[in-house]
Formats: structure tokens, C-alpha cells, sequence
């Protein structure tokens, strides 16, 4: 089931619910599944919340990087650089 969709770099990637013990999310690129996402945390984009997360995964690698768990949880925070 998916939960959320999103077009990156042309390509429609949809994000579902996870299958690991300990994530919430994950999306195939390349073949490969990326998890993402503690279970038992609610995303809330739109809140200060968000804000204080965008800040803080700002500074983790991968906020660029499409095969990266980091730049898939942004995704769903829609974070853009260090605030959403």
C-alpha cells in the first residue's frame, strides 16, 4: 500500500509502509529499499516540530543523496535546506 508519492528527477517513486522491525517507511531505488523513519514517531510537516528536524537533518549526509534514508525522511517532512 502506498502511502505517499513523489516525482524525483523524473521518476515516480512511492513510499510504503515499512517491512523492518524498527522503521516506519521505505521506497525502491535502483532495485534496492531504502527504510526510513523511527516507528512509533509521527511525521508533522507544517509545524515547529518540522522545523527543528529540518535543522537538525540538515546536517547529516545525505541530504542530497537519492539512495539516502536521510534525504527520503526530508522528503516527508518537506524540509527545503534548513527549514521547511
Amino acid at each position: 500500500m502506498t502511502i505517499r508519492s513523489f516525482v524525483v528527477e523524473g521518476k515516480k517513486f512511492d513510499v510504503k509502509r515499512s517491512t523492518r522491525k524498527n522503521k516506519k517507511f521505505y521506497v525502491e531505488v535502483e532495485g534496492k529499499q531504502i527504510h526510513f523513519g523511527a516507528r512509533g514517531y509521527r511525521i508533522a510537516p507544517g509545524t515547529k516540530k518540522a522545523d527543528k528536524y529540518c535543522a537538525r537533518s540538515s546536517g547529516i549526509k545525505g541530504t542530497k543523496d537519492i539512495k539516502s534514508a536521510n534525504f527520503w525522511a526530508r522528503k516527508m517532512w518537506e524540509c527545503d535546506k534548513k527549514k521547511r
